[in-house]
């Protein structure tokens, strides 16, 4: 039967993921802090040449494998002119032009783990860069020194809880991060067969790069089904606290329907339990199963319902914290736990055995008679 994970261990791992400050291609603090709940786990963690973590979890004969796919970036700053304390940032990753009408309070770090310190963001200007998806840079004014290659947060909190409410930084994509991490420790004495390979990925802002390159260089095995993990903007036919997302497609593909199989099945499941569960075409935004099925892979994925996505208000234009429901993020675990043992086995939804084949009562039915 499926369950529900523990509310207190869930809010722990999240916070600990989520906290971490981040930025494409300097994603160093949230791998770390990935890379400690997975070795709490007892997992044996591996890092790639582009810094990317990843581990397994396996028991049994498992017919099917799984690759949860998660990034670990979000949209920020990167420091790219500085002389004393001023300079210019440019924006790495999909966030609008207007939400820069005022300046915007950052945290500045950089990838030595020295203290952050406030800084302000002003004087936006378009200067579009598809490269690195920025849409322009900003002046950045600071508390300390600056020097290019610094990057910057927004200044909001990482992590607060309010209920069934989590106020966070980045819940795209920190929070889908901690739910594999948390999946893959409830597997851990599941003795169902299952095979389950993760992945968190760098750069996905400003291109899926993270994502391409697993894909390119065959990081994962070619025959293990990818799911893509989001917190993807929320929709009116996808709304938060309805339960984890089952992700037809996004903005710009549809995925695999045989890989959703497993998802679906996991689906009966949970619906089984009580656990609620939704499945719907997400176009809010592009997600790294694109990267997959655009090159052959068999692919689909899951998002939960992500209100003020990239921290874009949408009473205002102030960048605020993403809202992403607790009950959403516990019912993802426990989506992925049976989808796991529905790869494992090979599993059919229950409806699929009584349509396979057109009964022969039926076939004679609609025999033409001549």
């Amino acid at each position: 039967m499926a369950r529900l994970p523990d509310i207190d261990a869930t809010l722990a791992t999240i916070e600990r993921v989520a906290s971490a400050p981040t930025a494409p291609y300097h994603e160093f603090r949230a791998l770390r802090a990935i890379r400690r709940e997975l070795e709490r786990s007892g997992l044996v963690v591996h890092e790639d040449v582009y810094g990317q973590v990843s581990a397994r979890i396996t028991r049994g004969d498992a017919k099917h494998a799984l690759a949860l796919v998660a990034h670990t970036d979000h949209p920020a700053f990167e420091v790219i002119e500085a002389r004393g304390r001023e300079g210019r940032a440019r924006v790495l990753g999909g966030l609008y032009s207007e939400f820069f009408a005022s300046a915007v309070p950052v945290l500045v770090h950089d990838d030595a783990d020295a203290p952050p310190f406030a800084a302000t963001l002003d004087e936006y200007v378009a200067a579009p860069d598809a490269v690195h998806n920025t849409p322009g840079h900003c002046r950045i004014r600071a508390d300390g020194e600056l020097r290019a290659g610094q990057w910057a947060v927004m200044d909001l909190p990482p992590f607060v809880a309010n209920g069934d409410e989590l106020h966070l930084r980045a819940a795209d994509d920190l929070a889908l991060c901690a739910v594999v991490v948390l999946a893959l420790a409830a597997l851990r004495d599941d003795p169902r067969p299952h095979d389950v390979h993760a992945v968190f990925t760098r750069g996905e802002e400003t291109g899926l790069y993270g994502a391409r390159l697993v894909a390119e260089d065959g990081l994962l095995p070619r025959e293990a089904v990818v799911v893509s993990l989001e917190a993807s903007r929320a929709l009116a036919h996808a709304a938060p606290g309805r339960g984890v997302v089952v992700r037809a497609g996004d903005i710009y593909n549809t995925f695999d329907n045989d890989a959703e199989r497993f998802l679906r099945v996991a689906r009966e499941d949970l619906t089984a339990a009580g656990i609620a569960t939704q499945r719907a075409l997400l176009t809010g935004g592009t997600c790294e199963s694109s990267a997959f099925v655009r090159l052959g892979w068999s692919a689909t994925g899951i998002a939960v319902p992500n209100v003020n996505y990239h921290n874009q208000g949408e009473s205002s234009r102030a960048f605020v914290p993403e809202i992403v429901r607790l009950s959403d993020l516990r019912s993802a675990v426990a989506l992925l736990v049976e989808a796991a043992a529905a790869a494992g086995a090979d599993a059919e939804e229950s409806w699929w055995p009584d349509v396979r084949i057109v009964p022969r009562q039926i076939r004679d039915l609609l025999r033409l008679r001549r």
